[in-house]
């Protein structure tokens, strides 16, 4: 059992920090709440039924955990409204391959990289984007899609995905241990 808990330690710790701390915004508090988890998943592993939707299970209790921290500090829960999610779409999945996007787009041919950090992350339109490189918009376009398809490679090589009736993730599972996104 405890080699059990350590290897899921280290499997999920580095997501489930992310994950933490992209909701909580502190550092140490996120550090704390996520011993917090570990604490809860080990004095409650023995309640798991299927052990290998583990990963679904820890990431239910960060967010239970991340919700409890707001209610004992009293904010207003329409200040973090991302908390509560929609019942059919596994947010933390998204969360979770979210943590490996950066270090995928890092490899990307730089023109690529560039325009996805634009339009992704400063949230310029492409035509901003154009404008303000003095670049051509069609190739502007050009890269963008490019490197949309080259990161979709990326993720589908990696891991397999499960979607439901609207095309959007609710789980998914790496085809192999070396995947990017499983080092994150």
């Amino acid at each position: 059992m405890k080699e059990t808990i350590s290897e899921i330690y280290e499997t999920f710790r580095k997501p489930l920090l992310y994950f933490i701390l992209k909701n909580v915004s502190n550092k140490n508090i996120a550090e704390d709440l996520l011993h917090e988890v570990f604490i809860k998943a080990y004095t409650n592993f023995d309640t798991l039924k299927e052990k290998e939707k583990i990963q679904s299970w820890l990431y239910m209790i960060a967010r239970n955990t991340i919700t409890d921290y707001f209610r004992k500090k009293q904010i207003s829960s329409t200040e973090h409204t991302d908390l509560f999610f929609e019942e059919n779409i596994d947010e933390s999945v998204i969360n979770e391959l979210s943590c490996c996007l950066k270090t995928l787009i890092d490899k990307l041919p730089q023109n690529q990289k560039n325009v996805l950090e634009a339009v992704y992350f400063n949230e310029k339109s492409l035509i901003e984007y154009s404008e303000q490189k003095n670049i051509k918009l069609s190739t502007v376009k050009s890269h963008s899609k490019r490197a949309k398809e080259k990161l979709k490679k990326v993720f589908n090589e990696c891991c397999s995905f499960q979607v439901n009736k609207n095309e959007e993730i609710v789980d998914y599972k790496y085809k192999d241990k070396s995947c990017i996104c499983n080092q994150a």
